[in-house]
């Protein structure tokens, strides 16, 4: 028996190299897309542009409002018409299957 694993050791270690599709691992062992995700972050150094640093104080502002809303009037009348627009395609398809049930 012990003769017998002995033999086979040669085989079976070329056994794991190979990938998908019988190509040899050891053609990648070297590719950056390997080591990407074993590479540590990089850390942002200097500073923020001056709208990025205004924008950051305006949504992280703690005001009490949703973050969709802390963009100002446009996000305020966006968020508005979304409602009324969808309030309307509710009703409107309502309106459809009650004439369809009636009729």
């Amino acid at each position: 028996m012990q003769r017998n694993c002995l033999a086979l050791r040669p085989l079976l270690r070329g056994a794991g190299e190979l990938g998908a599709f019988g190509t040899s691992i050891r053609l990648f062992r070297n590719s950056a897309a390997l080591n990407y995700a074993a590479a540590a972050p990089k850390q942002c150094t200097g500073k923020l542009p001056p709208k990025m640093a205004k924008l950051r104080k305006q949504f992280q502002a703690d005001n009490d409002l949703p973050v969709f809303l802390k963009g100002g009037s446009m996000d305020n009348i966006l968020y508005r018409l979304t409602w009324v627009l969808s309030i309307l395609g509710i009703a409107g398809d309502v309106w459809l299957w009650v004439g369809f049930m009636i009729a």
